[in-house]
């Protein structure tokens, strides 16, 4: 769905990136297992994120070696598919749905047309997640909902319309079973959730500035030629790194196991690289030869 969430590779030891590389896999076999094979268009690297850090505690994973549409003739290596990576696809399929749901209401004709043929395909995947977590379901309706309104006022406040994507995804802490354990991972999924938000919205300035779509960077900072001056950039830089490090102070309280150094590289060094890049603009779109080059060595290919 939007990607920023990702490990740094090149900081990555090579049984690390294998094990996430295993996650990623695991992740797409429990889409399609349990949706069918269209779902796994929904696999992304922030749920795979998501994937093990609900399964943070665990100690070792079974593999499993596959073939698939990506990799035909050479089977891969799979995380076999556990409680938490199903949890992960069923969250996945209801924030899927509902930002369909969004789009479909929100965007031009033909945005609405294809939102509305996505729709129709993955509706009786969302009415089966939605028996699997009504209460998840529920709160990203809530959330969503309210993000809305806030959108139609024109709202120019980023700590508002964050906080209600945060929400939606801090909502993945609720199944935890141990209250303070509960607690660390809303505080951890808040913050991330609040970080993807105001990055996507920087990402999409120069696009929304252009289309005339609601962007609460854009209103905030007076960003009507879609660029954002020094002093803006200086701004959101500190707002971000304020959610980064309340990531990192929840992470620091969750037990070890075998996902800890892949998930340290993403919070310690994936992330903070994506911010860096997006707010250099260089995180999509690099047009210099120079700023593909930084990419690379970056590991944001």
């Amino acid at each position: 769905m939007f990607g920023y969430v990702r490990p740094l590779k090149p900081e990555l030891k090579l049984r690390e990136y294998e094990q996430f590389k295993a996650a990623y896999c695991g992740l797409c076999n429990t889409l399609k297992k349990r949706y069918g094979y269209a779902a796994r268009f929904l696999l992304n690297y922030d749920f795979t994120f998501l994937a093990m850090l609900l399964s943070s505690e665990e100690k070792s994973c079974a593999y499993q070696y596959k073939r698939c549409s990506a990799s035909p003739f050479k089977k891969k290596c799979s995380c076999v598919p556990t409680p938490n990576f199903e949890l992960c696809a069923d969250y996945s399929v209801i924030l899927y749905f509902w930002k369909l749901r969004d789009s479909a209401a929100d965007e031009g004709f033909w945005g609405r047309v294809k939102a509305k043929s996505a729709l129709l395909l993955l509706k009786s995947a969302y009415n089966k997640a939605r028996k699997n977590i009504p209460d998840f379901d529920e709160k990203v309706c809530y959330n969503l909902s309210q993000l809305s309104a806030l959108e139609k006022s024109g709202c120019g406040s980023i700590d508002e319309t964050s906080e209600k994507f945060a929400l939606i995804l801090a909502a993945a802490s609720e199944l935890r079973k141990d209250d303070a354990e509960k607690r660390i991972y809303f505080q951890l999924l808040y913050h991330l959730g609040r970080t993807i938000y105001i990055l996507d919205a920087i990402d999409d300035l120069e696009d929304d500035v252009k289309t005339g779509a609601y962007n609460p960077v854009a209103i905030r900072y007076g960003a009507a030629d879609g660029r954002l001056s020094e002093e803006s950039r200086k701004e959101l830089r500190i707002t971000i790194n304020h959610s980064a490090a309340m990531v990192s102070s929840a992470f620091e309280l969750l037990p070890g196991g075998m996902w800890t150094p892949v998930l340290a590289n993403i919070i310690y060094l994936g992330v903070p690289q994506a911010v860096e890049s997006v707010l250099c603009g260089t995180w999509r779109k690099p047009k210099k030869k120079e700023d593909k080059e930084i990419l690379l060595q970056n590991g944001a290919d």
